[in-house]
């Protein structure tokens, strides 16, 4: 029986029919536009899994994501291997991982291999298994300024990973909007879908 919040799937578009994505959503105060993301998604025709960690839980509740998107949360990895399942080289894992929005200690872990909340593990796991990841950063601007942190975002691009910028307003780099997170989902997925078969014959890549 189909959850009733996936009524709206397709309602704006079929760009993402068959497509399944793992929203994943860091501790940022952005993380209150993660519903709105996921519906837009979904809107586009998308099936999404949200994954959240512990001090997540604390600013956006699971009980929300699980309405928003229709699907259960995963708040924790256990025995069944959700990072796997999810983002493994298995059958039926996601075609995108999306981390919106992404803090700048989820970007520095992720720079530097380190995997120790469901997010982190997922998105390496995605990372490993050349799924396509989207970051959407959401912080301060002085953070997002550091040279660190700049050092791992450029860190993450030559790897493949693609960001959809921030938006610099009132001191803070803004998580960039739904729509451009949304348009930045579906170009890569499209990029995906024309891309020659040997493509990985030209260095690292993911999909």
């Amino acid at each position: 029986m189909s959850h009733p919040s996936k009524d709206i799937t397709a309602s704006k578009g079929r760009e993402l029919s068959g497509k399944k994505i793992a929203l994943l959503v860091t501790s940022s105060v952005a993380s209150f536009k993660a519903p709105e993301i996921a519906r837009e998604l979904m809107r586009h025709g998308a099936d999404v899994q949200a994954v959240i960690s512990p001090s997540t839980e604390r600013m956006v509740g699971a009980d929300l994501l699980e309405w928003a998107t229709g699907n259960t949360v995963v708040t924790r990895l256990t025995g069944k291997l959700e990072h796997i399942a999810l983002a493994g080289k298995s059958q039926g894992h996601v075609d995108l991982v999306l981390v919106a929005p992404a803090t700048a200690n989820t970007i520095g872990k992720l720079a530097s291999g380190i995997d120790d909340t469901p997010v982190t593990t997922v998105a390496a796991t995605a990372i490993g298994s050349r799924i396509p990841v989207v970051i959407a950063p959401a912080m301060h601007e002085p953070l997002y300024d550091h040279p660190m942190v700049q050092e791992n975002v450029q860190r993450l691009k030559k790897i493949g990973v693609e960001f959809v910028e921030p938006e610099i307003v009132e001191g803070k780099a803004k998580i960039a909007s739904t729509e451009k997170i949304v348009d930045a989902v579906i170009t890569r997925l499209s990029a995906n879908k024309s891309a020659p078969t040997n493509a990985n014959l030209r260095g690292p890549h993911f999909g």
